[in-house]
């Protein structure tokens, strides 16, 4: 068993008002799936993008918007969105104070800006 103790993480900032803190990761032992914590401050995104594998996004606190084409899906707290590989997304904090989630996936997902260039967030790792 391995435990990774709440003192022991720290979160990464990212563009557009992101902290990311790796909770089960590669890095830290997990070999079957990951687990982050998503921050973001009112106003803040994550620009559009997909994933090579499913995703599962369980609302903690705040309101976000995610949006995929036309589709709009309000989430608020203990909300869980499950969003299928290869769909293009993004996600806006459309409440007024921070929004926490987790990201749940296989591990060995990979993160493709809209462009298709691979992305690495160093919190997946």
């Amino acid at each position: 068993m391995i435990a990774i103790h709440a003192a022991a993480t720290h979160a990464i900032e990212t563009p557009n008002g992101n902290h990311g803190t790796s909770l089960a990761t590669p890095r830290l032992g997990a070999t079957e799936v990951t687990v982050v914590r998503q921050r973001q401050t009112p106003g803040g995104s994550n620009p559009t993008h997909v994933h090579s594998r499913e995703e599962v996004m369980v609302l903690l606190s705040g309101q976000v918007t995610v949006s995929s084409g036309e589709e709009r899906i309000d989430l608020f707290p203990r909300d869980t969105l499950i969003v299928p590989a290869q769909t293009p997304h993004r996600v806006d904090n459309t409440g007024t104070v921070d929004a926490e989630w987790l990201i749940i996936s296989p591990a060995g997902m990979q993160f493709f800006r809209d462009t298709g260039e691979e992305a690495s967030p160093p919190w997946i790792k």
